[in-house]
């Protein structure tokens, strides 16, 4: 489960404000945010290293491109249905794609007919470029190919765009008071509100209730740390990774990833997850120019 909120052209400082969580397995294996080797230089973002998933450059749940190209990606919870591709290789597809071949919109076209081969998921597709092409897509529910507006905020998680979670209209609204009062506010300090809005929460109910836990993610935006053996592992899942970036009308672009957890080894040498502390300035943070914004 993840949940993204973002805007285009909806900030008088920003051309694209993004902020989400990664909800995943803490065991389950991925590189932290970084600039990807030849030929794919250009692309930044955390890949999935999980054995089997897609080879060769790894897909991604969300990246974005010194192009000006971002995608963002969430699944849906299916037990019954295994799609042949890995959704991953969705956020990697475009983001390697010919900025100058393919838009957007004509990436998202192309992946409507072959949208069957995937595991239920939602696709963000945005093009920052002269004319900010922002398109969405999902294969379940009354999800369709949509082109979005700019000037407005969006909010996303585990469900269709047209059917959010709860936990989605009270972050939509959360995320436009903070757009709202951080035009006086320094870069760093609405970075921090979005992180703050990431971390909202409260405890599950009861973790050994599936049912109950279920309800509870559609609520939560952070989801707190449990382990549930009928959910389809017995390691300790939750909210592992919060992202935010920031694109300004001139193309300058900050991309900050913050890790909730450090993997420590206790007295039996096992493996434990602890909540780290975002004061010790341990954020991955890259700044960069999108081309042709400047």
């Amino acid at each position: 489960m993840c949940i993204l909120f973002w805007t285009v052209e909806g900030h008088p400082k920003y051309r694209f404000v993004f902020a989400g969580n990664r909800d995943e397995f803490l065991d389950r294996p991925s590189s932290k945010a970084h600039f990807w080797p030849n030929p794919n230089q250009n692309v930044l973002s955390g890949t999935d290293l999980q054995q089997g998933s897609t080879p060769q450059h790894n897909g991604s749940w969300l990246g974005i491109t010194r192009q000006g190209r971002f995608a963002a990606l969430t699944n849906f919870r299916e037990q019954n249905f295994k799609g042949k591709l890995s959704r991953g290789i969705l956020v990697r597809d475009f983001l390697t794609a010919d900025v100058d071949q393919v838009s957007a919109d004509d990436y998202v076209s192309n992946l409507e007919r072959r949208a069957g081969d995937f595991g239920g998921f939602n696709l963000i597709c945005v093009d920052l470029g002269r004319k900010a092409d922002m398109v969405y897509f999902g294969n379940r529910g009354d999800a369709s190919r949509t082109v979005l507006e700019k000037g407005v905020s969006y909010g996303l998680s585990n469900s269709t765009l047209t059917s959010p979670w709860p936990k989605v209209n009270r972050g939509c609204e959360m995320f436009n008071s903070i757009l709202n009062s951080s035009t006086d506010k320094t870069e760093e300090q609405f970075i921090e509100d979005l992180f703050k809005l990431l971390r909202t929460s409260s405890p599950l109910t009861n973790v050994y209730d599936l049912n109950q836990v279920m309800v509870d993610i559609t609520e939560r935006i952070f989801v707190p740390l449990f382990r549930n053996s009928e959910f389809m592992s017995s390691a300790s899942y939750g909210t592992r990774t919060s992202t935010v970036v920031l694109v300004d009308h001139q193309g300058n672009t900050t991309f900050v990833e913050r890790d909730i957890y450090s993997a420590v080894a206790n007295e039996e040498g096992k493996v434990e997850y602890v909540p780290r502390n975002p004061s010790l300035d341990q954020d991955q943070v890259f700044r960069f120019n999108v081309d042709g914004l400047s």
